[in-house]
């Protein structure tokens, strides 16, 4: 019995008395309900507008992450109650979640650092956070710098993690700079793709809206504002979405609930210092002298952990007795800087105190690491720090000295240790170095060492694959980005050049780790620095940049640009990716003839390259099939489609999400609906199990449900197409509103279906687009809907309202005007 028959006879669906294992698959549970409901995967499949082969795959476990849109439609046509629903769309989560774990490679849906030493004290604080994270959707942790934000909040993650939560991330944002770039750190961590154009905050939050997580903002001080907005646009829209934040001061947004993280109390600042003096010194004997020394001390550095963390290491040297006596003078001296906070002068005077007592190269290479904002490892310190005052044979033994002394860090990700500075330290290292005159100097190495990774990424762009390039790479775009400011700022050409080499070699990475927006930007400010004729090479490392991040309105006539620099530089691949983009671009806007130009050429060159057994190959046979199917040339179009999917497979670079899409495209062409519609939520769900957009695929479903008659499912999949492209993806937006108001017309809402059809005509005319032929199809059941219902006068007045409308204003009609 479907809800609305339950409600009409006076009943109300069954509520599940015998709770759900939470180990239960979406099968077992859809197969469940479904036996409940006495009815076969015929007629569930017949309800649910969805076909019988689906349901059998669902519940033989043969697909375990259904789409969002297919699990409500599942759920209404089952009846399910309110608790029912609820544990089936969370059956669904964890079949997703099981799968993006396997892709993942691993068990576990987070991202929280193992723990560079045990952690001591803080119960009382733990467990308030924990009621605040329990009760609140932001939760901020103030404190003084060095009083263990960090530290804290990890725990209480980790916590958080044992207690069963299936997502935690943690971001640290102590290296971001500000601007748009906070939301893409965040995105780049989450795997969330973000907006060619628009607000990156808010195109973040739609990516996340339907995920449920903890989202830990790390050392949001500095970009204060900027996480603010992150934080607002988020809790705006994904309800499942909980923000654990750190920061000196709060963020002042609405629903934000503060707790301010103390000084530890005396008895656990002593079990702090004597834990971190025992690791460095196991033969520790204790007194009773002793332990009131030790107490002193903790006092003196009024509970602050890192300032007792420094302190203690320097216990085996000095003693008890002369590290009281040293670190009093060293706080006196402090005391006069009144305009600090007390706790920041005791702060700043241990890392001072600290600092001087290291020798002349360990003091050296560590106001020289302070160039590094995102981190490094040794390579990086011996091309950057080296010199005749300290060789690179001896920066190896430094940096373990440093990290003895709790001044650097050290994490073992990857094949190479990655060392790191508390950003306290690495503030007062950074002051140090412009003290000692050595600013320039480093900064100057520092840029030239990036931009020779940079040079690197790029050689082997086209060569290898998404994950070899991050994985090489991915760790730099922070001391990236802080190179390209330092360089660009500068007045020097050769600056400008280096700022050139790093963003266009860099390119890959800008947009594997959804910063679009950040690499538009540095590669507009670049290019108007160096000149292509003087320094070609650079310049197609920057048009590539480029045109792979700008709006795609503008591509073309960069792309047109470019060609000959390419040419000249005889850049064969680039020259490749070049024609490809033009063609593709061309083929939008219904040039087929300069299309086929330009993937004819984009073949001669990759023919000549010998790339015949290569991804980009396999685009190209992709392009020309797009290009062949919008020209109503259908027989061409699939064999291209066939050979792209065959060369991907035989390459181990399958790409299920455009083979179903393609696919369910060529069974519509057919007449064969049903078919269709199976493999668009297919491509769809693919889409969502490799973190990429749905929206395309969901589009296309929606054609295919008008096609059927499924004016229900038209809608559901119209709006998902529509909600999370309207700031991504403005072209598929556009295609979205068009179904939406074939559907608007079908539900007898002319006014509304008119006033979209002119605002889309409009549209497409002003951004020169043509309509696909599943585009046309629901555009010919709008206009056929309309003309039944309304005179040819009322359809033109609501037509050229609709084209005086905005884009927001059209999006908000297709939305909500039902």
């Amino acid at each position: 019995m479907l809800a609305e028959d339950a409600k009409s006879a006076g009943t109300t669906p069954a509520v599940r008395s015998t709770p759900i294992p939470a180990s239960t698959s979406f099968g077992d549970l859809l197969k469940r309900h479904r036996l409940g409901s006495g009815v076969s995967q015929e007629l569930l499949a017949e309800r649910a507008h969805i076909s019988t082969s689906a349901i059998g795959a669902l519940e033989r476990g043969a697909r375990r992450a259904p789409y969002r849109e297919t699990v409500a439609l599942l759920a209404s046509a089952l009846a399910l109650g309110e608790g029912d629903r609820a544990e089936f769309e969370l059956a669904a989560e964890r079949g997703r979640g099981h799968q993006t774990r396997a892709r993942a490679g691993g068990p576990a849906r987070h991202n929280l650092p193992e723990r560079p030493t045990s952690f001591v004290g803080r119960d009382e604080e733990i467990l308030a956070i924990e009621a605040l994270v329990g009760a609140h959707r932001l939760v901020t942790v103030t404190g003084s710098g060095g009083v263990g934000k960090t530290r804290t909040a990890l725990e209480v993650a980790r916590n958080l993690l044992a207690d069963g939560w299936e997502e935690l991330w943690f971001v640290d944002l102590s290296h971001t700079g500000p601007g748009v770039f906070v939301a893409g750190a965040v995105a780049a961590v989450l795997d969330v793709p973000l907006a060619e154009s628009g607000d990156p905050a808010t195109s973040l939050a739609i990516g996340l809206r339907t995920r449920r997580l903890l989202l830990v903002l790390d050392n949001c001080e500095h970009v204060i504002k900027e996480a603010a907005d992150v934080a607002a646009s988020i809790l705006r829209v994904c309800p499942g979405v909980i923000i654990l934040a750190t920061s000196r001061e709060r963020l002042a947004i609405e629903g934000e609930s503060v707790y301010r993280l103390p000084s530890l109390p005396v008895a656990s600042a002593l079990a702090l210092f004597l834990d971190r003096a025992m690791a460095v010194e196991s033969r520790l004997v204790l007194t009773s002298e002793r332990l009131d020394t030790a107490t002193e001390i903790c006092r003196q550095l009024e509970g602050i952990p890192l300032a007792i963390e420094l302190a203690a290491t320097r216990l085996p040297t000095l003693g008890f007795g002369a590290l009281k006596n040293r670190l009093r003078e060293r706080l006196a001296l402090a005391g006069s800087a009144r305009d600090l906070p007390q706790r920041q002068r005791t702060m700043l005077a241990t890392i001072a105190w600290s600092y001087d007592l290291l020798g002349p190269s360990e003091r050296t290479l560590l106001r020289r690491l302070a160039i590094f904002r995102g981190g490094l490892t040794l390579d990086a310190a011996e091309s950057v720090c080296a010199d005749d005052e300290i060789p690179s044979l001896g920066i190896a033994d430094l940096l373990s000295l440093l990290v003895d002394k709790s001044l650097l860090t050290v994490t073992l990700a990857g094949e190479k240790p990655r060392y790191a500075m508390l950003e306290s330290v690495r503030a007062f290292a950074s002051d140090e170095l412009s003290a000692a005159g050595e600013f320039e100097r480093t900064a100057r190495a520092h840029a030239e060492w990036m931009a020779s990774i940079a040079d690197r990424a790029s050689e082997l762009y086209y060569k290898v694959s998404r994950k070899i390039l991050l994985s090489s790479f991915g760790a730099e775009l922070d001391n990236a980005r802080d190179a390209i400011e330092r360089t660009l700022e500068s007045d020097s050409d050769a600056d400008a050049l280096l700022a050139g080499r790093i963003v266009g070699g860099l390119r890959g990475l800008w947009t594997y780790t959804a910063r679009r927006a950040e690499c538009a930007h540095w590669a507009e400010a670049a290019l108007k620095r160096v000149d292509a004729a003087q320094h070609p090479w650079i310049a197609v490392g920057l048009l590539s940049a480029q045109i792979q991040s700008i709006d795609r309105t503008r591509v073309l006539a960069i792309a047109e640009r470019a060609l000959p620099i390419f040419e000249r530089v005889g850049d064969r691949c680039g020259l490749v990716a070049l024609h490809n983009c033009i063609a593709v671009e061309c083929g939008m806007r219904g040039a087929f003839v300069e299309a086929e130009r330009s993937i004819a050429q984009a073949f001669v060159v990759a023919d000549a390259e010998g790339v015949q057994r290569s991804r980009q190959y396999a685009d190209l046979f992709q392009t020309r099939c797009l290009i062949r199917a919008r020209a109503g040339r259908f027989d061409e179009a699939r064999a291209d489609s066939t050979n792209a999917t065959k060369l991907r497979e035989a390459i181990g670079a399958e790409d299920r999400e455009v083979r179903f899409l393609w696919e369910g495209f060529f069974a519509f062409v057919d007449g064969d609906f049903h078919r269709s519609a199976e493999l668009l939520e297919a491509s769809a769900e693919h889409a969502q199990l490799q973190s990429t957009s749905p929206a395309g695929s969901l589009g296309d479903l929606s054609s295919a449900r008008i096609a059927l008659g499924e004016i229900a499912a038209a809608e559901s999949a119209g709006r998902g197409a529509l909600e999370r492209a309207r700031y991504e993806q403005w072209t598929i937006a556009w295609k979205a509103i068009g179904h939406l108001a074939a559907v608007a017309a079908l539900r007898e809402r002319p006014l509304v279906a008119a006033k979209l059809m002119g605002f889309a005509d409009a549209w497409g005319e002003r951004n020169v687009r043509i309509r696909s032929y599943l585009e046309l199809a629901s555009y010919d059941v709008l206009v056929r809907s309309l003309r039944d219902q309304l005179s040819n006068e009322e359809m033109v007045r609501l037509a050229e309202e609709g084209v005086r409308l905005d884009y927001e204003a059209a999006v908000d009609m297709a939305l909500t005007s039902w």
